[in-house]
């Protein structure tokens, strides 16, 4: 049995006493924005663009033996009150890590790409650190972080991405308020990841989508909703299949779920349960336009959640206000002075302030002429509703002086025109009351009942395919965004001809299968020769990549052996890749010892991301042949890995000592029995 595991390396991120002297302030909502807060070179590497952004960090105090570096910003997210969170970067040197490989690249499909010699660790912490804190360590995960009470929360990152020194990155952790954020929402932690990622020129960057909103998994609810995860904002796509499941079948069955008319679901559901049918009436009622399926439904439900307010809309008509005893005005009058006073808080600037009510008053005078009918108006009107708003009123605690402010109500109150009376004339409530939590126990139910945990009307029959496309979904977790997609880097001469930028990739033949290096922009004078060309590859990758520390460059493809001395220019057509030819001479025999290869198998020593693998078979029933992270046990017979899930090995159930896999096991029941 093998669980995948997780590698922790332990930093210091100093003192919050020594930080606080000499530092820079960022504001929050525009660091890393195009020019904030250093202009970078929009073509130019992740390699020089991080060291760009670093010049301008604070230096903390390194890790343990100095194996890591660690810088932070202070970043500010509001000025009243003074709030301020601190994103931490730190610098690992992988050759001195307790963990050299990448598991999130293995998974993600990445396991050919060459170790690198860095990786760059984004961390926004928690909680912010206290000023008597003599230093505070946090975990660097190298495996993938779930949200779980037992690992996300215990390490304490609101975010926590991981960029290697080629571009390709991991977003490892994401929490907001539901998290334990206590100023940052996710959106805003998330807007903020991307900006780093788009201003250092990032390449591609991998997630496992585990994100929840209570119990309800997102990937699940905002799929069926947009077509899209909740990541989906972001540009983040389909990365690489999950338990066999593939992008058509992903696709197939977002279409499905989305597709389920509610004319049909809602009559069949009401044969077996009254609560989901008044649930999906009720918000067909609300909607001002036809709710055709599922789709429809759950999109109109997460739209309308960000409408609403925090707390319930009830309030009473305006209307009520002319049974008092005290009112002696006729129901035109009062209609108009009501009015007038809502169209002066309408036009306030900015829009929904709170108004002092002499400033009301002195607004409303000027189409209302009796001051005695706008004094019994202005004290009548509190929680009323008028047209399409409610009148809040409410004395401020600071001047005691009654203020007024306006609560739009129009996207959550159909048809407020036509209230019908109450008989007596007495006061009339509002029809329609609604808050977030009521809308959420709504869509929660909702999201149970039929996607998660279909009732048995919805495993039979023409919707017997929700809960199979369901766990299609669910299954699919590996999420990219490609920050170059349909950028083809070129090569190029700088203006004036001072420079050229050259898009360079490795070919190393000692050893088999040869290796390819990812492309990397380098930048030579324009009057640089052939051999210098070289010699700047060579120093380039061998810093970049673990494997290439002895790399020697040979030849540059396509131009002979002899041309060192030709400038590169007139040699090479601008917008052509070039390949430099190499070998990786001989290791030292201890480190080649260290890592266990014989001598002469120079080329098997670990220098990709999925080294050590490779002799590892996947053979699973539902279609997988990678290793997609998810938990997976080794058959004792033909060694072949599965899912524990596909062997029908539940989550909880701890490994069993001896596996057979149902191949072999049929394979040895089907065995002629020995007779003597």
């Amino acid at each position: 049995m093998a669980a995948n595991k997780t590698t922790t390396m332990v930093i210091s991120l100093g003192s919050s006493r020594r930080r606080k002297r000499g530092e820079m302030l960022f504001r929050f909502e525009s660091f890393c924005q195009p020019g904030y807060p250093a202009p970078l070179a929009g073509g130019g590497a992740f390699r020089d663009n991080v060291r760009a952004l670093l010049g301008l960090a604070h230096l903390e105090a390194g890790g343990a033996h100095g194996e890591t570096k660690c810088w932070s910003f202070q970043l500010e997210l509001h000025r009243h009150p003074p709030t301020v969170v601190r994103l931490f970067v730190v610098e690992e040197v992988v050759d001195a890590s307790p963990q050299r490989q990448c598991h999130l690249c293995r998974h993600v499909g990445w396991g050919r790409h060459l170790i690198c010699s860095k990786r760059f660790h984004f961390v926004l912490p928690k909680r912010e650190l206290s000023v008597e804190a003599d230093g505070l360590h946090y975990g660097i995960n190298h495996g993938p972080e779930k949200p779980s009470k037992g690992t996300a929360a215990s390490r304490g990152h609101l975010l926590h991405g991981v960029v290697h020194l080629n571009g390709f990155g991991h977003l490892v952790a994401l929490h907001g308020f539901e998290g334990g954020s206590e100023f940052v929402a996710g959106h805003q932690i998330m807007d903020l990841w991307d900006r780093i990622c788009s201003s250092l020129n990032v390449r591609k960057v991998s997630l496992v989508d585990t994100a929840r909103k209570g119990h309800m998994e997102l990937r699940l609810l905002h799929g069926v909703a947009y077509g899209d995860t909740w990541f989906g904002r972001w540009g983040y796509r389909f990365g690489r299949p999950s338990y066999g499941v593939a992008l058509p079948s992903y696709q197939q069955s977002l279409h499905a779920l989305q597709s389920v008319p509610l004319c049909l679901l809602v009559p069949h559901l009401s044969c077996f349960s009254q609560d989901l049918p008044v649930v999906v009436t009720k918000y067909q009622a609300i909607s001002g336009h036809k709710l055709l399926n599922l789709g429809d439904l759950l999109r109109f439900m997460l739209e309308l959640r960000t409408r609403l307010p925090a707390t319930s809309v009830t309030a009473m008509d305006y209307r009520g206000i002319m049974s008092e005893a005290s009112c002696r005005w006729s129901a035109k009058r009062v209609d108009m002075a009501a009015r007038a006073v809502v169209d002066a808080l309408r036009l306030t600037e900015p829009p929904a302030r709170w108004v002092t009510r002499q400033e009301v008053r002195d607004a409303a005078r000027a189409y209302i002429g009796d001051t005695g009918l706008l004094d019994f108006v202005l004290k009548s009107l509190g929680n009323h509703i008028v047209g399409n708003y409610v009148v809040r009123r409410a004395m401020n605690p600071v001047t005691k002086v009654l203020e007024y402010c306006l609560e739009d109500v129009s996207s959550v109150l159909p048809a407020v025109g036509g209230v019908p009376s109450n008989g007596g004339g007495g006061k009339m409530r509002v029809r329609f009351q609604l808050t977030r939590a009521q809308l959420m126990r709504d869509l929660t139910h909702l999201y149970r009942h039929v996607l998660k945990e279909p009732s048995q009307a919805l495993t039979t029959g023409a919707f017997g395919a929700i809960p199979v496309a369901a766990r299609m979904v669910l299954d699919t977790k590996h999420f990219v965004k490609d920050y170059h997609e349909g950028f083809a880097p070129i090569n190029s001469v700088g203006v004036g001809h001072v420079h050229m930028n050259l898009c360079c990739t490795l070919l190393v033949r000692n050893g088999s299968p040869e290796l390819v290096a990812p492309y990397e922009t380098v930048t030579l004078p324009a009057h640089a020769t052939v051999g210098e060309l070289k010699w700047e590859v060579q120093r380039l990758f061998r810093e970049m990549y673990l494997g290439l520390r002895t790399f020697t460059a040979e030849s540059v493809a396509g131009i002979g052996a002899s041309q060192d001395a030709c400038p590169v220019l007139g040699l090479i057509d601008v917008g052509s890749a070039v390949v430099i030819e190499g070998t990786v001479v001989e290791q030292h025999q201890q480190q080649l010892a260290d890592e266990g290869v014989q001598p002469g198998n120079e080329a098997a020593a670990v220098v990709s991301e999925g080294d050590g693998d490779s002799e590892r078979v996947v053979d699973c029933a539902c279609g997988a042949d990678d290793d997609d992270g998810e938990r997976m046990a080794c058959c004792d017979i033909c060694e072949a890995w599965q899912h524990t899930r596909c062997a029908g090995i539940k989550d909880t159930d701890d490994a069993p000592h001896v596996f057979v896999c149902n191949r072999c096991d049929n394979d040895v029941l089907s065995f002629l029995p020995l007779s003597c």
